[in-house]
């Protein structure tokens, strides 16, 4: 997935590609966490539902093409041309409707987003590859891309016309659309296009910089029940509903979207505890999730536990807790600023999904730093795709070590065993894009750094502060050196 973007926040014009790991770095003010912001907004408002904008595509669909698709019993017919045209108009609603949700997701003014660009080429790439399902490669990937459907399945597909079969949703159609052609049409494309979807877009989920007062403060975040009582008490009986989303809008809308988000997911915890994910389901039978929690256990140096009392943090535990809790109140920085990636990746996390983190080396020490690098490497191969800003060298240093450790055979990597890496390490560079994020003739904007499969991450956004202060640490110790010296020569 490419994405350009322009005018938005610091970030004046750029472009990327999402890969199953991205990195950005950069000096403070570029840019990079509105890169971040407006991706996961975006993501997250194509995965909401219900999706407003598509009864805006229904109606285009419709007008322009109502007489030219087919239908017969459970089969839709249409033109490729037809359908690769209704993806380049979805496209363009996308991108017009997000414009006004960008408002919402950063927390800003109108005049912030008033010419602001987002957008992705996913579904115009997608509609040339309809196009190109001419020969029995490509026809095959076509086939499989939809073979996932609940509801509907691909019955031909040539270079003239494409045919849906919706037998399987005929228990989703009540009376009057068995019979109300138009009122099936409808339905059909609301579950190809919610289906095209799920299957191109990641589900997100996002770790801010705000993380560790989304935890610290949450509940005095949250909104006061008293608050809640008042304002209803005050309000006409059929205006309630609409009040109580005043209220709680009010107190959150001051924050961008991801702040909120963290502070939501922070005050459902013990919902969240109740859920299980596709790492934790299964780390008994693959050594590549066992790998992960025990690694993840190891970062964060403990056990979290939603009590009536709070969120509460057990140092040292790894399974059942019955002393030495502490309110992460009372805990680490560290500890708020895990709480969250470990919250995910043991009971939320899917495959397909991507992980966004703001700065993952947010109040640990440079050894946790680069084991959570090594814990980001773990979870790009077990499916879910990462995307990071960082400040740090040695998070960067770390994945270039796991994509070089990819060249060696298990018996090489055996040699390494002491240093804690196992082949699950092993990181592919065409998996991996990574950005700077610099100030290019007065213009915040990402460039693309190099990556070799044999020497990792060309990053050198860093050398220039390690070089620097190294020879500063030189200079200094020779002149100590050196008046020394003199002192020793003057008491002769």
């Amino acid at each position: 997935m490419k994405i350009h973007i322009k005018n938005i926040g610091m970030l004046d014009e750029a472009e990327f590609e999402v890969g199953d790991l991205t990195l950005i770095c950069g000096e403070n003010n570029t840019g990079k966490t509105y890169a971040t912001y407006s991706l996961y907004g975006y993501l997250d408002f194509i995965g909401d539902n219900p999706k407003p904008f598509l009864f805006e595509l229904l109606l285009f669909v419709m007008n322009a093409y109502s007489d030219s698709m087919e239908i017969q019993d459970d089969k839709m017919q249409i033109s490729i041309e037809n359908f690769k045209n209704v993806l380049i108009h979805l496209s363009e609603i996308l991108r017009k409707n997000f414009k006004n949700t960008l408002l919402e997701v950063l927390a800003g003014k109108e005049e912030d987003v008033e010419n602001s660009v987002f957008e992705d080429d996913l579904l115009l790439k997608f509609s040339s590859f309809i196009q190109s399902a001419n020969n029995e490669e490509n026809l095959k990937k076509v086939s499989d891309f939809f073979k996932y459907s609940p509801t509907f399945e691909l019955y031909e597909i040539n270079n003239k016309t494409i045919i849906f079969n919706y037998e399987k949703s005929k228990k989703r159609f009540d009376e009057r659309m068995q019979y109300n052609v138009d009122a099936k049409r409808q339905k059909f494309w609301l579950l190809l296009i919610g289906y095209i979807f799920s299957r191109l877009y990641p589900i997100p989920f996002i770790l801010s910089t705000e993380r560790t007062g989304a935890t610290m403060f949450q509940k005095e975040l949250d909104v006061n029940k008293n608050e809640i009582v008042e304002q209803i008490s005050r309000a006409n009986g059929k205006n309630i509903e609409e009040t109580v989303f005043n209220v709680l809008n009010a107190r959150y809308s001051r924050y961008p979207k991801p702040v909120k988000d963290n502070i939501y997911f922070v005050r459902e915890l013990d919902e969240v505890a109740k859920q299980t994910s596709f790492i934790k389901k299964s780390e008994k039978e693959n050594p590549l999730y066992k790998e992960i929690i025990e690694l993840l256990c190891q970062v964060v140096g403990g056990k979290y536990i939603v009590s009536p009392e709070g969120i509460e943090f057990a140092p040292g535990a790894k399974q059942r807790v019955m002393k030495g809790k502490i309110l992460v109140q009372r805990a680490s920085s560290s500890v708020r600023s895990l709480l969250m990636l470990n919250y995910y990746v043991l009971h939320r996390a899917q495959i397909g999904d991507i992980l966004m983190i703001d700065e993952p080396e947010l109040n640990l020490h440079p050894k946790n730093q680069i084991l959570v690098a090594r814990l980001l490497a773990l979870l790009v191969n077990a499916g879910i795709k990462v995307f990071i800003t960082t400040h740090s060298d040695y998070i960067v240093r770390e994945l270039s070590n796991c994509i070089m450790l990819k060249n060696l055979s298990v018996e090489q990597i055996e040699k390494f065993k002491k240093q804690g890496y196992s082949k699950e390490y092993g990181l592919e560079s065409k998996k991996v894009k990574a950005y700077l994020a610099e100030n290019i003739k007065r213009k915040n904007t990402l460039k693309v750094v190099k990556i070799t499969q044999e020497q990792g991450i060309f990053m050198e956004t860093f050398d220039e502060p390690i070089d620097t202060q190294n020879e500063n640490q030189g200079l200094i110790f020779e002149e100590v050196i050196r008046s020394k010296g003199d002192s020793n020569d003057n008491n002769k």
